[in-house]
Parts: structure tokens; sequence; C-alpha cells
């Protein structure tokens, strides 16, 4: 039932994924574990997008952008966003 589905992700699983990606210290190791490495992936991939020059204006596609964690930093840096 899609209502059951949107009803467990944005109340459950929001806060599953919220745990993972804020800064909150309540996580256990696998969590841990998780945030970090997607901490390292983003800022691996806005290292290749400085690298490759200006990103100002163009257009980027963020899908499963959950919290925002390169859309947000690529929309400071100039691009347009769909997410």
């Amino acid at each position: 039932d899609k209502t059951e589905v949107r009803e467990y992700f944005n109340t459950e699983g929001f806060n599953r994924w919220n745990k993972i990606y804020s800064e909150s210290d309540e996580v256990n190791s696998v969590q841990l574990d998780i945030r970090n490495g997607h901490d390292q992936t983003i800022q691996k991939i806005l290292n290749w997008i400085e690298a490759d020059g200006d990103i100002k204006g163009k257009t980027v596609c963020d899908c499963g952008c959950g919290v925002g964690s390169l859309a947000i930093p690529l929309a400071q840096m100039g691009a347009k966003i769909s997410a």
C-alpha cells in the first residue's frame, strides 16, 4: 500500500537516514562507517568537479539526493540543481 510505504519513509525511514547524515552522536558503528564513507565520497566528487573547471550555470541532476549532501554544495558553486 502506497500510504503505508509513504508513512514509513516520512517517519521511521527519515529518522534512520537523518541520524546517519546529521551531526548526531547517536549512531552505531555501522552507521558511523556509512557516514564517514559518504563524506569521503562527497568530497571526492566535489574535488573532481572543481578540477574540471567552472560548474556555474550548468544543470546537475542529483538522483536520490537524500539530505542534499551533494546538491547543496553544487548549488553554492553556482550549478542549477534538479534533485
